[in-house]
């Protein structure tokens, strides 16, 4: 599957040996993702035989949430040999790669953070001094009310990547809207494209999926499988039995090694690709037409004027605007359909006439209400003739992609009924939202979404866990205690409607107080360097707030801009019942491997410093919202009143499942003691859009999206999908020193944890990749020196130069979340290896799409030879 370490040839060791020194970690995803299952668990039960526990994990290194095991060895005292990380070989998202394997190497890093920080120098610089528990809360506890008082609760505002649902603890308790997720450099493109299609509440990474494991062709465009790796597993089964895969990227991943196919394409033009595919299959009739005219709004009518669709209240007085107008083909007759509403207000069905067949090439005159006659056209046609700018010929011109190349990967893909991954880390170029849009109407024009091998809608687990929260205005506690929060609107939403957390949107109230001040910030476990476009912009802004607090486990650069440093604990050392992610059925799991924090390392739960620093700024907030209303000092303390939380909402759980179906609750209780996880839902294909509606206007798959096109149109997204230049930066010179800089991630080193793991000084890679053709043209090898240029910005970079086929001519790829640290708070030695290479956000201008907010990643930069 992948080749491990430099040389891409596997060591000869058993697997025990690889999976005993950590210095073969990378070994273990090419081992573990193509070795028979049934090897794994023969292994384990025979570690067990030999006197080791197994715990479940979900492993959190990245997102994924994968399955694994840690086995402990029994009466052995916690150390790196005596617990080994192992894929749970039954688990639905079983998932093994160095990432996961590197798990143990963060317990007890000599880098971890051990006791609370408080700066003590110039912000940026790094200087800190260790304070007493007591003494760092009590100071943020007081800076916090002191900049309420003065500026609101809104003045405070908070951005994580995957632990967001931890700040609203304080957040949502303390009164703030500003709770902002930091999803513009990585998903939130995605779920932008999946809104525009399916609308909201199937917008979400992971509820709009793949049915990777029947796939009988899997086309991934700019996806590269390397989280989670529950997902490469699963693929990787789907490949043994027959399933083409096929990468479309500026340079080849590690998944396309073995048994796929790479296709190189030029960086931000994925829009233009996939119109091409579609104006392929329009035209050789390759698109499955009864199905568009059923099952999408490709039959509505939509004007000619201004893209807007036709409701019934627009041709009649009194009409519903929520119902839209079609023609059926044998009349000619106007109808108007829309989505059917129970007593609740629930979307509940379709409110349309069954027999009706829809004209899906209606073009012609209709009279308004208004006396006023437009011209219409259906969605479908709108789209077609969008479309057919994009022949292979001219796709070929913007894509890089031969057009031969392009036919025959299109003829291939709806003569299987491929599926087309619909994005993970989506946010490249600045016009990354419509390429998403469009890659979800791909998979529509095959006709078989929902269907087996297609594009799904993935069942959930079922099980919510315990937390705080708010909506809009309302502010709910774990055990359902209400509140009111005074501004309901975050502020990334006031500047971007519809985007999924955008973190500097709140930059310009930081600097002049406009639309209102933002002071103080908290950062929880995200290394904001390596995820924010545009470092001096980022830098900048910190430097300029009352209040930083960062919470987190090691030495990430953001830290050398916070007032406070708090010690977490991390995933390997907490007890959570979750749900799977990424899986076709619904799943429940336990994570637990059953650590603590190592001796000298005094690190705390983040919802409990959460908890501790609301108590003191304002305990009557804590007590009626949150139910803590005295103060556990100890970590056990905490661990009782959390967990008890936790194992009660998990016994209400199994309970109601009891009740739903007798005996179904043990079962599963039975099985995730067993086994680590159990499922809770089978997935039923055919439901969503032939049973139930999807959450846009029509209820329907839209290939036009009437959301856009009557809210949006008119501030930079409209209905109807199209090919522009990326936006997120200047186009270099052909054939220059000038390039494009992407970047990505493989399943070694690339995440904000494994990141400083010792496995990854070799198993990473912080070089900068070149085409061979462009290193014969600039004179460079692999190994020279070079120093990188940003076009835009400035900004300079040095690097290492490392030649290679597995980037396209013109662009240059360096690895995110693998090097260009550039903290100052790095103290043990033997791991400045961290600062090097660069981070591409450094280079980058920090454009955000317009109504989005999604930033471009992706940068141009010029190479000089040093």
């Amino acid at each position: 599957m992948e080749q491990t370490g430099k040389s891409g040839v596997l060591p000869q060791m058993t697997r025990r040996r690889l999976l005993g020194t950590a210095s073969t970690a990378a070994g273990a995803t090419a081992v573990l993702s193509v070795a028979p299952w049934a090897s794994v668990q023969a292994e384990v039960d025979q570690l067990k035989r030999e006197g080791w526990d197994a715990h479940p994990v979900a492993c959190n290194m990245c997102g994924g949430y994968c399955g694994m095991l840690a086995m402990h060895k029994k009466g052995a005292p916690v150390t790196r040999e005596n617990v080994r990380m192992m894929p749970n070989p039954t688990h639905p998202q079983r998932g093994y790669c160095a990432r996961g394997a590197s798990a143990m190497w963060m317990w007890d890093h000599p880098l971890r953070l051990k006791k609370p920080l408080m700066r003590t120098g110039e912000r940026g610089k790094g200087a800190f001094k260790e304070v007493s528990w007591d003494e760092a809360l009590n100071e943020i506890a007081k800076r916090v009310k002191a900049i309420v008082d003065k500026d609101g609760e809104r003045a405070i505002a908070m951005t994580s990547h995957n632990f967001t649902a931890y700040q609203k603890w304080f957040g949502a308790a303390l009164g703030t809207p500003n709770v902002i997720g930091h999803s513009s450099t990585c998903n939130s493109a995605s779920v932008m494209g999946r809104r525009m299609v399916f609308g909201k509440g199937f917008d979400g990474a992971g509820k709009v999926e793949p049915d990777y494991a029947n796939a009988r062709m899997l086309l991934c465009v700019g996806r590269t499988l390397n989280c989670a790796m529950g997902v490469h597993s699963v693929v990787a089964g789907a490949r043994d039995r027959g399933c083409r895969v096929v990468f479309v990227d500026p340079r080849m991943p590690e998944g396309a090694f073995t048994g796929s196919k790479w296709v190189p394409i030029k960086p931000g033009t994925d829009s233009a690709f996939i119109l091409s595919m579609l104006n392929i299959a329009i035209q050789e009739k390759l698109a499955d037409e009864n199905w568009l005219a059923k099952h999408t709004n490709a039959a509505y009518l939509v004007r000619e004027d201004n893209g807007l669709p036709v409701s019934e209240a627009d041709v009649k007085s009194g009409g519903s605007a929520k119902r839209y107008a079609v023609v059926d083909a044998s009349t000619k007759r106007m109808h108007f359909q829309g989505v059917k509403f129970d007593d609740k207000g629930k979307a509940a069905g379709f409110d349309e006439d069954a027999n009706l067949t829809h004209d899906l090439r209606f073009r012609g005159p209709v009279t308004l209400a208004s006396g006023e006659s437009v011209s219409v056209k259906t969605a479908y046609l709108l789209f077609a003739e969008t479309a057919a700018k994009y022949t292979p010929e001219e796709a070929a011109k913007i894509t890089g992609i031969p057009s031969g190349d392009l036919i025959a990967l299109t003829r291939e893909f709806f003569a299987l009924k491929g599926v087309v991954d619909d994005g993970w880390y989506s946010a490249r170029n600045g016009n990354d939202s419509e390429a998403f849009a469009l890659i979800s109407i791909l998979n529509l024009f095959t006709g078989a979404f929902d269907q087996v091998g297609g594009c799904v809608i993935t069942a959930g687990g079922g099980f919510g866990g315990v937390k705080a929260g708010a909506s809009g205005t309302k502010g709910t506690g774990p055990k359902g205690q209400t509140w009111t929060i005074p501004e309901g609107k975050a502020l990334d939403k006031v500047y971007y409607p519809e985007g999924s957390g955008t973190f500097s949107a709140i930059f310009d109230a930081i600097h002049t107080a406009k639309p209102y001040p933002v002071r103080g910030v908290f950062i929880t476990g995200t290394t904001m360097f390596h995820r924010e476009a545009n470092s001096d912009r980022l830098a900048k802004a910190m430097k300029a707030l009352d209040l930083l607090v960062v919470q987190d486990i090691l030495p990430h650069e953001i830290i050398d801009y916070a007032d406070f440093v708090l010690p977490c604990t991390y995933f390997m050392e907490g007890h959570e019942y979750c749900g799977v992610k990424w899986a076709l059925n619904g799943n429940v799991q336990l994570s637990d491997a059953g650590l603590e924090p190592p001796a000298g390392v005094d690190a705390r739960d983040e919802i409990w410093q959460f908890c501790e620093i609301l108590r003191r700024a304002y305990p009557d907030r804590a007590a009626e919202r949150l139910g803590y209303d005295t103060e556990m000092k100890t970590r056990e303390d905490f661990k009782k009143w959390y967990r008890g939380m936790m194992d009660n909402a998990w016994a209400k759980f199994i309970q109601k499942k009891n009740e739903d179906k007798p005996g179904e609750g043990d079962r599963i209780a039975r099985e995730v003691a067993q086994n680590g996880w159990a499922q809770t839902t089978l997935k039923k294909y055919g439901v969503y859009p032939y049973v139930k509606p999807f959450g846009t206007p029509t209820g329907k798959a839209e290939i036009v999206s009437f959301l856009c096109a009557q809210n949006y149109a008119d501030k930079g997204l409209a209905g109807m999908c199209d090919y522009e230049a990326p936006k997120g930066y200047r186009a270099p010179k052909a054939l220059s020193d000038e390039f494009v800089l992407v970047s990505g991630k493989d399943a070694n080193a690339s995440s904000g944890v494994t990141l400083f793991t010792k496995p990854s000084q070799f198993l990473g890679d912080r070089t900068v990749w070149m085409n061979p053709l462009d290193a014969d043209r600039l004179g460079l090898k692999t190994g020279d020196g070079i120093e990188l240029t940003g076009l835009d910005t400035g900004v300079k970079g040095r690097s290492t130069v490392k030649v290679t086929n597995r980037v396209m001519a013109g662009v240059l790829f360096s690895h995110g979340f693998s090097g260009g640290v550039r903290t100052k708070t790095l103290a043990a030695p033997g791991y400045e290896w961290v600062r090097e290479g660069v981070n591409s956000h450094w280079f980058c201008t920090g454009y955000r799409e317009p109504v989005v907010g999604s930033l471009a990643n992706n940068c141009s930069v010029r190479v000089t030879r040093i």
